[in-house]
C-alpha cells in the first residue's frame, strides 16, 4: 500500500528556508554541470558536480524513542500529515522500522529486529525516520540504536506520554545516548490534552529538574495533543484555534529552526558551494581563455584579410604601367593597320573590277584583313609585356601565400607547418598561362569587335558605284565634242570636249572623296577604340587579380566564420557562467545568514 502526500499537512512546511535554499543550490549545480559540459570541461570536474547534486539529496534522519502506547504513531502521523499504520507493519510488532523513499512500497529485513520500509511518499526524500517499537520492549536493541543510529541522527525525539512520563525504560535508554549526541535530543509530551494545563506545567517543571539532576542539561519539551492537530486538518474555520491548542505550532517551529540552522548540514552546504565555485571559475578562467584566444585570432585573420585587399591594391598598381604601355603599343599598331586601310582603299581599287567569289584569286591577290592584321601587331608589340605582367602577379601570389603561413601559423595552420615551396623555371606556370589566354582573349575580343574588315567593303563599294560613271560617260564626251565640232566647228568642239573631261574630272574627285570617307571613318574607329581596348583589358586585369587572390577566401572565410563562431559561443558560457557566480554569491550569503554563531 502507498502512502498518499500531504494526508493530514504539507511536511514540507518544516524547514522549508533550508529545503528551498538546497533546491536552489542543487538547481544551480544542474545549471553549472550543464554548462561545464557544454564548454567541454574534463569528465573529472562534471562527476565532482554529479556526486555533489547527489549528496545534496541526503536526507535528515529522525529517531523517535518512546515506550509502547505512548502515542508515538499519532504523533508521527500529525506532525508528517501520513498514516504510518497504512504502511502494513504496525509499530507494535517488536522491530525497528527505518523508512525511506522508494518508488514502491517494500519491506526489507536487515536484522531480525530491523525492517527497512520503503514507500513512495514525498517527505520521505528529505526524512528519514527511525521508529522504535517501544523503549520497554525492545530492551535488547538499545544498544543498536544508540550505536548505529542516534550519532547520525539529526534529531532524536523521546515521546513521553502525559499520562505518564515517568516509564523507567525511555530514561534508562537516555542514559545510554552520549552525552556528544544529547544536544540533538528533544521530549515531547504527547496526549496533553488529557491533562490539565496546570498539571501539564507541574510535569513540565519536574521534568525539567530531573534532566538537570540526571543529566546536567535541560532537553527542550514539547507538550502536545496529536489528536488535536489531527483534528485541525479538516476543523474548517476552527483549525487555526485547534492547531494552536495542539502544540504542534511551537513544535514545528522549534523542528524547522534545527533543520534551518543544522550547522553540520549548512556546512556541509558552504562546502559544496566552495567545491562548485572552484570548478566554476576554473572553468570560467578556460572559456575566458578560449574567448581571449578566438578574439585574438578573429583580428589576425581580419588583418589577413585585410592585407589580402592591399595586396590585390599593389598588385593592380603594379599592372598599371604595363596597360599605358599597351596604349601606346595600340597606337602604333593603329598607324600600320591604318596603311594597309589606305592599300584596301586604294584609287585604283575603286577602278578595278570587283572578283567574284568565283574568281580563281591567289593568296597574294586577296585583301590582308585589317582584323588579322591588328591581332597580330598587338601580340607581337604586347606579348613579353603580359608574359613579364603574369610573373610579377605569380610572384605577388606567392609572397602573399608566404605572408599568410607565416602570420597564420598557430592561428590558421598548425604551428609547425611547413612553409610552402615555389620554384620559378622557364616552364609557363599554369597561373601566367590562365593569365596570358585571358589577356589573348580579350585582345581577340576586342579586335572583333571592331570590324575593320565589315568597314572596307561598303566604303569601297559605294567609291566603285562613283568611279564606273566615269567608264560609262568617257564614250559619251568624246562622241559629244566630235558632234560638237562637226556642228560648230573647232571651237564648240573645243568647249563641250572640256565641259566633257570637267565631268569626268567631277567624278573622279567624287570618287577620290568617298574612298577618303571610309579610310577616315576607320581611322576614327581605330583611334576611339584606344579607351574601350584599355577598358576590357583593365576590366579583364582585375577580375583575373580579384580572382586569383580570391582562393585565399577559402583558408580566410571559413576560419574566420569559426572564430567569430567561438568567440559568440565562449562569451555565451562567460555570461551564463557570470550568471551562475552571481547566484552562487547570493546562495552563500543565505547559508551565512542560515549559520548559527560559531557554526555549532
Amino acid at each position: 500500500m502507498k502512502f498518499t502526500r500531504g494526508t493530514l499537512r504539507d511536511p514540507h512546511m518544516i524547514g522549508d528556508d533550508y529545503f528551498e535554499l538546497r533546491s536552489r543550490i542543487g538547481t544551480d549545480l544542474l545549471a553549472l554541470s550543464a554548462a561545464v559540459r557544454d564548454a567541454g570541461g574534463d569528465a573529472e570536474s562534471a562527476a565532482i558536480l554529479d556526486n555533489l547534486i547527489a549528496s545534496l539529496k541526503e536526507p535528515f534522519v529522525f529517531v523517535v524513542v518512546g515506550e509502547v502506547n505512548v502515542g508515538k504513531s499519532t504523533f508521527l502521523n500529525a506532525l508528517f500529515g501520513q498514516d504510518f499504520s497504512q504502511t502494513g507493519v504496525m509499530p507494535t510488532t517488536g522491530k525497528i522500522l527505518f523508512f525511506r523513499h522508494g518508488t514502491e512500497h517494500s519491506v526489507v529485513p536487515v536484522t531480525p529486529t530491523l525492517d527497512e520500509v520503503y514507500a513512495p511518499v514525498d517527505f520521505l526524500r528529505d526524512f528519514h525516520i527511525v521508529d522504535t517499537p517501544g523503549t520497554n520492549s525492545i530492551e535488547n536493541e538499545h544498544q543498536q540504536i544508540t550505536e548505529r543510529f542516534v550519532p547520525i541522527a539529526d534529531l532524536v525525539i523521546f515521546v513521553f506520554s502525559a499520562m505518564n512520563p515517568w516509564g523507567a525504560s525511555a530514561w534508562q535508554f537516555l542514559e545510554k545516548v552520549h552525552r556528544e549526541w544529547m544536544r540533538h535530543v528533544i521530549f515531547v509530551l504527547q496526549q496533553s490534552d488529557l491533562r490539565s494545563p496546570e498539571e501539564i506545567q507541574v510535569i513540565t517543571d519536574y521534568m525539567g529538574q530531573l534532566t538537570r539532576q540526571r543529566f546536567g542539561r535541560d532537553f527542550p519539551l514539547f507538550p502536545v495533543s496529536a489528536k488535536k492537530a489531527i483534528l485541525a486538518h479538516n476543523a474548517g474555520i476552527e483549525h487555526d484555534r485547534f492547531h494552536q491548542d495542539s502544540g504542534f505550532h511551537a513544535l514545528e517551529a522549534h523542528i524547522s529552526s534545527l533543520v534551518r540552522h543544522n550547522a553540520s548540514r549548512l556546512n556541509k552546504l558552504a562546502s559544496t558551494m566552495r567545491l562548485a565555485r572552484q570548478i566554476l571559475e576554473t572553468t570560467r578562467d578556460r572559456v575566458v581563455a578560449g574567448m581571449h584566444g578566438a578574439q585574438r585570432k578573429a583580428v589576425v585573420l581580419q588583418e589577413l584579410q585585410t592585407e589580402r585587399e592591399l595586396q590585390v591594391d599593389r598588385t593592380l598598381k603594379k599592372i598599371l604601367p604595363a596597360l599605358d604601355a599597351t596604349e601606346r603599343d595600340y597606337h602604333e599598331s593603329v598607324m600600320r593597320v591604318a596603311g594597309l586601310a589606305s592599300d584596301a582603299l586604294a584609287t585604283r581599287k575603286a577602278f578595278q573590277r570587283k572578283p567574284a567569289p568565283e574568281d580563281d584569286t591567289t593568296e597574294e591577290q586577296r585583301p590582308q584583313s585589317l582584323d588579322h592584321r591588328l591581332f597580330q601587331e598587338l601580340q607581337h608589340r604586347t606579348g613579353d609585356r603580359w608574359r613579364q605582367v603574369g610573373l610579377v602577379l605569380e610572384e605577388d601570389v606567392h609572397q602573399f601565400e608566404r605572408f599568410l603561413y607565416a602570420q597564420g601559423r598557430g592561428v590558421i595552420f598548425p604551428v609547425d607547418v611547413s612553409m610552402p615551396v615555389h620554384v620559378y623555371d622557364d616552364e609557363e606556370s599554369d597561373l601566367r598561362r590562365r593569365f596570358g589566354t585571358h589577356v589573348d582573349s580579350s585582345l581577340r575580343r576586342f579586335v572583333i569587335g571592331l570590324k575593320l574588315d565589315e568597314d572596307i567593303e561598303p566604303g569601297l563599294e559605294n567609291a566603285r558605284r562613283t568611279a564606273r560613271w566615269l567608264k560609262r560617260l568617257i564614250l559619251p564626251v568624246i562622241i559629244v565634242s566630235a558632234l560638237c565640232g562637226w556642228l560648230d566647228g573647232i571651237e564648240g568642239g573645243a568647249i563641250a570636249a572640256g565641259a566633257g573631261v570637267l565631268l569626268l574630272a567631277v567624278i573622279y574627285l567624287l570618287t577620290q572623296v568617298r574612298l577618303s570617307s571610309a579610310r577616315n571613318a576607320i581611322l576614327d574607329k581605330l583611334e576611339e577604340s584606344s579607351v574601350t581596348l584599355r577598358a576590357m583589358l583593365s576590366k579583364q586585369v582585375t577580375d583575373d587579380v580579384t580572382t586569383i587572390f580570391t582562393k585565399f577566401l577559402e583558408t580566410l572565410n571559413p576560419a574566420q566564420a569559426d572564430a567569430a563562431h567561438v568567440e559568440r559561443e565562449q562569451s555565451a558560457h562567460v555570461e551564463r557562467l557570470r550568471m551562475l557566480a552571481d547566484s552562487f554569491d547570493i546562495l552563500d550569503k543565505q547559508i551565512q545568514s542560515l549559520t548559527p554563531p560559531g557554526g555549532k
